[in-house]
């Protein structure tokens, strides 16, 4: 494999980064190629869909503006649940129980898929750990777990509820009451994950190109071109797998994704005591509308992310805004001396105004699986299973996401009032919080 081009930078600092395995290094696309699918973008959603193509017999390109992983795909907090942006308790509401549910087990595929691929690049190193709680910052009431046996039930799902009894026998914080449990999430190291998978499309006679921004797509008679600086490819199917950077390849779904920052942090070791806070070795996060989710990684460190903010720019002092978050969960840990913040850095994702993703045709052989911030990473598997299905045997399953339409997310003042929006729920978080008054929490799973 040829060394790396300058025009291929390092990747970011974060605790992935530090901790990722030996990665090929791909190269720049040069002159002219011809592919049967070339798709752009190498996150997850690109490469879950490559993947499944050659193993179709299907010749792909993968075209990336950077690296492997270089986005959010490789920077998030590595929860593999099922579930949508939106809440199923919403969605059962719009759509019906039927089309509510026929969702769910597409978002229940891509969980399965994700936990199938790493078993078959015998990578069981790549899974960190397994369950998630759900938990509520507000007292339920008793109808809480009937009402979540109820939602159970309607999708299909296997979660269950905790008391609070429960929750407390493995998380040692006053901020939480009761959890939602679903033993079939996962968690993983998102950023080797996405440096396995590109391996194995390679290993299959797929093509992965790093560096390779596409700076125009056009059609002319049956087959798509998309042009780089250096060239291009030729195929009949097309898709615009990136995420907040397509940038003006596509405009209306560029304009239709919001680009969207969070935050994420690990700590530096803090030994045995950390257990005490935390008996559990699975993902946790909260209902808040603008939630905390962290994990222990390393044996005795701690991920935590949370925030969310539509001002893309890294903030001053994100290492002491990261510690005073985690202190505020767990203020126990300072009894462990100080809690330092080894690593600390921003991901950008994509959301859709509804906040569902954006999956299906835009034309004739030009697809789009985009706006998957705020999914966990198996939306991103389930996306490239409709589209697999699609353009290998002319399966309509992903008709069902046209109730999904692109939207215009309403450019830079879009921006503005989705951050007044999101100050909004803080506000009211903290004010149902300050009230202990219960809050609807199923209406935010």
């Amino acid at each position: 494999m040829p060394p790396p081009s300058s025009l291929i930078a390092q990747y970011p600092t974060s605790w992935y980064a530090a901790t990722r395995t030996h990665g090929e290094a791909w190269p720049v696309l040069k002159g002219r190629q011809q592919a049967d699918v070339a798709i752009v973008g190498g996150g997850f959603a690109g490469l879950h869909l490559a993947r499944l193509l050659v193993a179709k017999g299907r010749r792909v390109a993968v075209l990336e503006r950077q690296r492997v992983g270089w986005g959010a795909s490789g920077r998030n907090g590595g929860f593999v649940s099922p579930g949508f942006a939106e809440s199923s308790a919403v969605l059962l509401k719009q759509l019906g129980p039927d089309q509510a549910r026929r969702l769910f087990a597409h978002s229940q595929a891509g969980v399965h898929l994700v936990e199938q691929t790493i078993e078959e690049l015998q990578r069981p190193d790549l899974l960190m750990g397994r369950g998630q709680l759900t938990c509520c910052r507000t007292a339920q009431g008793p109808a809480f777990a009937d009402q979540v046996n109820s939602l159970a039930q309607a999708l299909g799902a296997r979660f269950e509820p905790w008391t609070y009894e429960q929750v407390h026998a493995v998380l040692q914080t006053h901020r939480y009451h009761e959890a939602v449990h679903d033993p079939d999430s996962f968690q993983i190291h998102p950023l080797n994950f996405a440096l396995a998978l590109a391996s194995d499309i390679a290993r299959r006679s797929g093509q992965v190109f790093e560096g390779s921004a596409v700076q125009s797509i056009q059609r002319q008679g049956g087959l798509w071109t998309a042009r780089t600086a250096k060239g291009s490819v030729e195929a009949p199917e097309l898709v615009l797998a990136g995420n907040a950077d397509l940038g003006p390849l596509h405009g209306r779904l560029s304009r239709s994704v919001l680009p969207v920052a969070t935050y994420v942090a690990v700590t530096e070791p803090l030994g045995p005591g950390l257990i005490d806070c935390l008996r559990w070795a699975g993902a946790v996060t909260d209902t808040r509308r603008a939630c905390d989710y962290f994990r222990v990684v390393d044996g005795d460190r701690l991920l935590w992310g949370g925030r969310i903010t539509t001002d893309t720019r890294e903030p001053r002092g994100l290492r002491s805004l990261m510690r005073r978050h985690i202190l505020a969960v767990f203020p126990q840990l300072r009894q462990l001396g100080a809690v330092k913040i080894a690593f600390a850095w921003p991901g950008i994702m994509g959301y859709a105004v509804h906040k569902m993703p954006f999956i299906g045709q835009l034309e004739p052989g030009l697809w789009m699986s985009s706006a998957y911030g705020g999914h966990g990473v198996g939306q991103t598997a389930a996306g490239a299973i409709l589209l697999a299905n699609a353009i290998t045997e002319g399966d309509d399953e992903w008709r069902r996401y046209q109730a999904f339409p692109l939207r215009w997310a309403g450019g830079p003042m879009g921006r503005v009032a989705t951050q007044a929006a999101y100050w909004w729920m803080q506000a009211r978080d903290l004010w149902d919080e300050a009230r202990t008054r219960p809050a609807a929490a199923l209406q935010r799973m």
